[in-house]
């Protein structure tokens, strides 16, 4: 039923708001360079599905570029469940993790953007899935599960390289699998490491370059970073996940959530700088999936107070995740809270066709109204110019 109630509002949201720069500057090297997109700040999966969309005819630019998009978010939602399931969620559990990967504010903004969040977080799951200890299967199946797993981790890695050491983490951990089968699973993200270097390179850099370490920055930075999440997925929730991992630390979820956890704590302190909130959230689905899985009968007693009280604060996790995204849904598609540009987030997907377009919006880069022009006027000159200078800083 989540899935149901959520999709209308992400193809309303699809539709009714402008490409941001973002998204326009994607769909802008897909039209400028095609199968092999010059870009080194992201790996070429999101260009590539930017351009699918393109392609679908009879649609409007925003809901045809989108589209490939909005689908993988529903298959995340679905595949959450279904590892979830895998891994004892009754229809309470399965019920919790469909609400969250649904309504909250982030799975709904992934949701109907062309981000390449959506297909890496779609690999995280499916590579957690995997790992799931299944009885019965015989040889063959296995192997068939630990190629369609190996493709999805290098189809995610092509659209985040974060999936790389993710992937590395389930493998180590998937102890329910032979050695030979965790080394083929990451195989074919091997194979792809060619396209993904020059990207590994520059988010290396845009991650963890900095001067010298500042105290204060970086201790604000941690709190503000810690804060967000608990914002963004309600601390009972969070609490919920972090009591079923601690009975399971060396399951691929806890390694997932440690190795995310250090890796984000290390860009706040080195940079003194608060890592976007979309960073975290691979560790934040694993939490979200151990939430609504139900513990085991060795830890059920340890943890069933824990489990008690997020049962009973139910409403008060739905109430947290879906009434800012309803209200920064609404917002989004037509603004009536009083904010000024600068200070709202929904503001640049509006505005892009017009005179005064919002420069001054949260997010907006130095390439927004090359990639604008490229998006909706077919004018490309200057961003192709902006690729070029890209390039040569390297």
């Amino acid at each position: 039923m989540a899935i149901l109630a959520a999709l209308p509002i992400k193809l309303a949201l699809a539709t009714g708001t402008d490409l941001s720069p973002d998204e326009a500057y994607y769909l802008g090297a897909a039209r400028l360079d095609g199968v092999r997109p010059r870009l080194v700040d992201h790996p070429p999966m999101v260009v590539w599905l930017s351009g699918l969309g393109d392609r679908l005819p009879a649609l409007p630019l925003e809901l045809r570029v989108r589209l490939p998009f909005v689908a993988l978010s529903v298959a995340l939602t679905l595949a959450c469940v279904a590892v979830a399931d895998r891994r004892g969620a009754g229809p309470r559990g399965r019920s919790l993790v469909a609400l969250a990967t649904s309504f909250g504010l982030l799975p709904m903004v992934g949701g109907f953007l062309a981000t390449p969040d959506v297909p890496a977080l779609l690999a995280v799951v499916a590579a957690l899935g995997w790992a799931v200890p299944q009885a019965g299967p015989s040889r063959p199946r296995h192997a068939v599960a630990t190629i369609a797993a190996g493709i999805a981790i290098a189809l995610g890695a092509l659209s985040k390289v974060v999936v790389l050491p993710l992937a590395v983490a389930i493998a180590v951990a998937a102890r329910s699998r032979s050695t030979a089968a965790r080394i083929a699973l990451l195989v074919p993200m091997v194979l792809a490491y060619a396209l993904l270097a020059p990207s590994l390179t520059f988010q290396l850099r845009h991650a963890f370059g900095a001067g010298a370490v500042d105290p204060a920055g970086a201790f604000a930075a941690l709190a503000a970073a810690a804060s967000a999440q608990v914002l963004l997925w309600s601390p009972w929730l969070l609490a919920r996940g972090v009591v079923a991992l601690r009975r399971a630390p060396t399951s691929p979820e806890s390694l997932v959530v440690a190795a995310l956890t250090v890796l984000v704590a290390i860009s706040a302190v080195v940079r003194a700088t608060p890592p976007e909130p979309n960073w975290w959230a691979p560790a934040a689905l694993a939490l979200v999936i151990a939430a609504g899985a139900r513990t085991d009968e060795a830890t059920k007693q340890a943890a069933n107070r824990a489990a008690e009280l997020a049962d009973r604060a139910r409403p008060a996790i739905v109430a947290w995740l879906a009434a800012p995204t309803l209200l920064a849904a609404a917002h989004a598609l037509h603004p009536f809270l009083p904010l000024p540009t600068r200070a709202d987030p929904t503001a640049r997907l509006h505005g892009w066709r017009s005179a005064r377009p919002p420069l001054d919006a949260p997010g907006v880069g130095p390439y927004a109204s090359a990639a604008e022009r490229c998006a909706n006027a077919s004018d490309c000159a200057d961003l192709r110019l902006y690729f070029d200078r890209l390039n040569r800083n390297q």
